[in-house]
């Protein structure tokens, strides 16, 4: 009876053993499944897609410059005296030759009373000298002194003629009075200006083209200019002068010539806007992207590239201006390559993606 209580005894011991056995095993087993890694499921990020493109490129400058009048005159002051007459005002219309200044001619008037008498007393002092030779009372030498006194004489009343002529300023060419510089009744001496004046039959207007872009203007060339005063209005010019030297700034000064409409009156002064196409007829492609796609500053930017096995590689690129949603790619990226324009904000290096057609399923 005692070896059964005992032998009881030990198999409740066994039992208890192989139980806490049993316990630590599946303990061990759950937490050695709990420390193995899981595998990570990795969801493709939905985007969309475009294509870098070859496009063309316009290469039109687009400038801004004043008008100016085509050509401005002084009127000039030839002779010096009081200013008795001055019959032009500011806004005039003016003719070439017309006389528009009178200067106190009193003592030219003077000068040639005395010329034209000492020419007549010269004639006459040629006439008696060549009687006088022909009866052989004067010397030929006699005689010829006298002559080339007339003509002494003669040279000198041509001189005091222009010297009157001169008390009369002239416009030098037709155009409107600018500016009036002297009042009626002031001094005026040789060179003083009296008037300026101005011809806005024609204008040009001057623009300066950086040295990156004078290459593309040529002299002769037609362009298109806009005005604030008349937005609906297109006017044509043409390029007369290119200058031959850049400024401190490294631009050239060009001069554009354009025909003033009576209908469409400009003035010296205005501003306007000048296209300038290039006057090479060949087409210039450059690769363009949507402005969407590209991510960051303009100064550090970058794009997504899709990859051949379905993940995205991020890219530094060089940027210009593009037209309308376009950005220029300067450097970074090959036509035909396809970049992501939408959901970079969830991408990063590598990571997988599937491309949303424009219909919207996936494209895998």
């Amino acid at each position: 009876m005692k070896f059964i209580k005992i032998s009881l005894a030990i198999a409740g011991v066994l039992a208890i053993a192989g139980f806490m056995a049993f316990k630590l095993y599946t303990n061990k087993k759950a937490i050695d499944e709990k420390a193995q890694p899981k595998e990570e499921v990795i969801t493709a990020i939905p985007v969309q897609v475009a294509t870098a493109e070859l496009l063309p490129v316009d290469n039109s400058i687009s400038l801004t410059g004043s008008f100016e009048a085509r050509k401005e005159l002084n009127i000039i002051a030839e002779a010096q005296g009081r200013l008795t007459s001055l019959n032009i005002e500011e806004g005039n219309t003016v003719s070439k030759g017309q006389a528009v200044a009178k200067i106190d001619d009193t003592n030219v008037r003077s000068q040639l009373a005395t010329a034209q008498a000492a020419l007549e007393k010269a004639q006459k002092d040629v006439e008696r000298f060549e009687r006088l030779a022909q009866a052989g009372a004067v010397s030929q030498q006699q005689l010829e002194e006298m002559r080339l006194n007339f003509q002494n004489k003669q040279a000198n009343l041509t001189a005091v003629e222009q010297q009157l002529k001169y008390t009369t300023a002239r416009s030098p060419m037709t155009g409107i009075v600018k500016e009036v510089k002297v009042e009626e009744g002031s001094f005026a001496s040789p060179g003083a200006v009296i008037a300026t004046v101005v011809d806005v039959s024609r204008l040009k207007m001057v623009v300066k083209v950086p040295e990156t872009q004078i290459v593309k203007v040529r002299k002769g060339q037609s362009v298109n200019i806009r005005t604030e005063v008349y937005p609906d209005k297109t006017f044509s010019g043409n390029i007369s002068l290119i200058s031959v030297q850049a400024d401190q700034g490294r631009k050239y000064d060009v001069e554009i010539e354009l025909q003033n409409s009576p209908e469409f009156l400009l003035k010296a002064g205005m501003y306007g806007s000048v296209t300038i196409k290039p006057a090479t007829t060949e087409v210039e492609k450059a690769l363009f992207v949507p402005r969407n796609a590209v991510a960051g500053s303009v100064k550090d930017a970058g794009v997504y590239v899709l990859q051949p096995d379905g993940t995205v590689a991020f890219r530094k690129v060089e940027v210009g201006e593009g037209p309308g949603d376009m950005v220029l790619i300067q450097k970074g990226l090959n036509e035909g390559e396809r970049v992501v324009t939408t959901g970079q904000i969830n991408l990063s290096e590598g990571r997988r993606v599937k491309v949303l057609s424009s219909a919207g399923p996936a494209v895998e």
